[in-house]
Formats: C-alpha cells, structure tokens, sequence
C-alpha cells in the first residue's frame, strides 16, 4: 500500500495577492467564479463574495462608495475579464485605474499688504456695498481693529500707530472709507473683552440672601457668646 505524499503550496509559486486584506481565498473565490459557464451563476457567485468582502468591514457596510470600491477590487482580481453585471453601472476596465483627476489649483490672491490678509480685500468690499450709518461706522472699526491685530501679529518689534493702519484702510478703499481724525483703534483681544475676569464656573455663595451691612456684622458678633466668659463659668461651678 502506497502513500501519498502531501503537496506543499509556497508562496513562491502562488498568484501575487493583490489585496492582502482580503485573504487569499477570496481572491481564489473569484477566480473559480470566471470558470462558471452560466452567468447566472456567476453573478451570484460574485455578488456573495462581494458580500462576504463587505462582513469584514461592518461598520461601512452601508456606505455606498465603498460597494462600489469592492466592486472595483473583485474585477481587479478578476484581471478585468469578468462576464457579470454591474451594479453600480459600465463594468471596470484597467484603463480606469490609471485614470488621474484634474488637479484642483491652489487659490493665489496677489495683493500689497499681505500682512494684513485676504480676509481684509473682502470685508472692505462688504463695507463699500453697506449703506452710510452707525452700523457701517461700526464695522469700519471693526477693520481697523483687525489690521491692527494683524499688523502686531507680524510686526511685534516696532511701535504700531493708529495713524499708519488708517491711512492704509484708505489706500485699500480707494479714499472711500474713513474715520475721524482722533479715533483711537482699541484692539479687541481674549483679555480684554467684557467679563473677561468673572469665573462662570465658581459657585456664588449666599446666592439666595440679601447683601449684609456693617450692623448687621456687629449685632451678630454681640450675640455670640464669649470664650472667656464661658471658662470663668465653669470655674465657679
């Protein structure tokens, strides 16, 4: 009686795996799908290993770039000759991979004054379209606070004087945006805006009681009974 002796698989001589996440049996899966003589079988067969694909991802089963991602892979592996129907529409070829989008350009905003920002060029375009009132008084302020905040922000050497951040609001503007002559630019910051000392998280004591005056302390102080008195009597007793 004879033995049979057991046939090793290396690596070596396997298919290259194209997805390792996969597994190597469901690229083996796919490739005894394209043996199957009816298509009807065949999509089956491939729309169970599509599932099964899916298992091993659960949390992104529901998304639906993703099917189609897994789709892609099967007829990858499947070398693109696949006779199944897509689901999601034209089956995949090889030239689709090698297919790259247009490179999205990066938005240049050339401008003087860059140390101000491109934020500026719009909230002065906002400003010239606003009607004449306090309201765009006040957001002319506004501008100017934040040049001069930026101004700082790249130039923290040297002394920054409001005169120098209005006459550049007025180049920016075309002479079309002003301010008074003494306006004092106050640049609003984290330490200085309202209520920048109370602690909202600290618990106000005697919440529910009134304010208690000098009085009040002192008749309270008089009740009290006194130490002294007390020891003395003690001894007498």
């Amino acid at each position: 009686m004879t033995k049979k002796l057991l046939s090793l698989e290396y690596n070596s001589t396997r298919d290259k795996l194209l997805f390792s996440e996969y597994g190597r049996s469901v690229q083996k899966l796919i490739q005894y799908a394209k043996t199957l003589d009816k298509k009807e079988e065949r999509q089956a067969v491939i729309e169970e290993i599509v599932e099964l694909i899916n298992q091993l991802n659960p949390q992104t089963k529901n998304v639906l770039e993703y099917k189609q991602k897994l789709w892609r892979h099967v007829f990858k592996m499947a070398d693109y000759s696949l006779d199944v129907d897509h689901p999601f529409g034209e089956n995949p070829t090889e030239d689709d991979i090698r297919f790259k989008p247009k490179t999205v350009p990066y938005p240049q905003h050339e401008f003087n004054w860059r140390h101000y920002g491109y934020n500026i060029r719009v909230m002065i375009e906002k400003a010239l379209k606003m009607e004449d009132g306090p309201i765009k008084q006040g957001y002319v302020e506004t501008i100017l606070s934040y040049m001069k905040l930026s101004y700082r922000t790249w130039n923290k050497e040297h002394f920054v004087s409001d005169d120098i951040i209005i006459s550049d609001l007025s180049v920016l503007s075309a002479n079309r945006l002003s301010v008074d002559d003494d306006h004092t630019i106050q640049v609003v910051t984290k330490n200085n805006l309202p209520n920048s000392n109370v602690n909202t998280f600290k618990q106000q004591k005697n919440k529910n009681k009134g304010p208690v005056n000098n009085n009040q302390k002192n008749q309270q102080n008089k009740n009290r009974p006194n130490n002294n008195s007390i020891n003395k009597n003690k001894r007498k007793g």
